[in-house]
């Protein structure tokens, strides 16, 4: 299964959903869209071409049509056909890409006070799917309930519901092709979240996970892109960052409540991650922050 990959901010914008039906003999017509075009088949088959690709999109599926590629109805319904479609604003797709090849537990950086701008993110959105839950449908019909008010009041729930939508279809995106591995690496992350504060040691987790140090490896870097010991380091400074910023524990105290003994690497680790040292970050954020005494 193909998705698309979307980057944000900012966030897609809902601008309008309704829903038409296309009676038999019927096709759509020929048109360059500025918008994404969202076509959901309650009941029916749409026959349409983007880019001169031909899609058969029967009930219970959905396919999404993208800005800027010409798209039309190469055959007419063959029966009447009863389809849901929202249009959708939003930055051209990065790319299309293979369900399986998405690493959704891709580590972002690590945020701070200190930032200014937001991070660039992804969702991703199945390009032509099998919907499988009806829960579309009511969303889609509760979205179109509050289009149908027009009043101000409602733009913004309504705006709420389509990010339901695509959290729902997100969701979809995910396949069960690498189900096993999947779960060996949040078997790994459970593992080392769990061992946060204790020294790291491959040869114990391989043992406690009955998997060999190669296979866990591979697993969780094939999923997050980070070896077993840089999740763990990763997570080990987002625990330092909280106790520097919500405690007043000693820098040594903090560096032992994340399992490392040497503080020279305790401290090269936080600048690595954060881009300062510990008590420069710690002795910034107070000052922003409060009037607490510096410890």
């Amino acid at each position: 299964m193909l998705c698309l990959e979307l980057s944000f901010p900012p966030l897609p914008v809902l601008v309008t959903v309704s829903k038409v039906k296309f009676p038999k003999s019927i096709q759509h017509y020929e048109r360059t869209f500025s918008l994404y075009d969202i076509i959901f088949v309650r009941s029916g088959t749409l026959y349409m071409t983007e880019d001169g690709i031909p899609y058969e999109i029967r009930e219970n599926q959905m396919l999404v049509l993208e800005p800027g590629k010409l798209h039309y109805g190469h055959i007419p319904c063959e029966e009447d056909t009863l389809i849901y479609y929202i249009h959708v604003q939003h930055l051209q797709a990065r790319r299309l890409v293979h369900a399986e090849d998405i690493r959704w537990l891709t580590a972002l950086p690590i945020t701070t006070y200190r930032d200014l701008e937001p991070q660039e993110q992804f969702m991703y959105i199945p390009k032509f799917k099998e919907l499988n839950t009806n829960q579309i449908w009511s969303l889609l019909n509760d979205m179109i309930d509050l289009r149908n008010l027009s009043v101000v009041e409602q733009m913004l729930p309504l705006q709420a519901l389509f990010g339901q939508l695509l959290m729902l279809l997100q969701k979809m995106s995910k396949t069960s092709l690498n189900y096993h591995s999947q779960q060996i690496c949040d078997d790994i992350i459970v593992y080392l979240n769990e061992h946060l504060d204790k020294p790291f040691r491959l040869e114990e987790m391989s043992q406690r996970l009955n998997f060999s140090i190669d296979y866990l490896t591979k697993c969780l870097k094939k999923h997050t892109d980070l070896t077993p010991l840089q999740y763990l380091n990763r997570i080990r400074m987002l625990k330092a960052r909280d106790l520097l910023e919500h405690s007043e524990l000693s820098l040594r105290e903090i560096s032992s409540h994340v399992g490392i003994s040497d503080m020279n690497y305790f401290f090269r680790l936080f600048r690595k991650h954060i881009g300062m040292p510990p008590a420069k970050y710690r002795a910034s954020f107070y000052s922003v922050f409060s009037d607490r005494p510096m410890i």
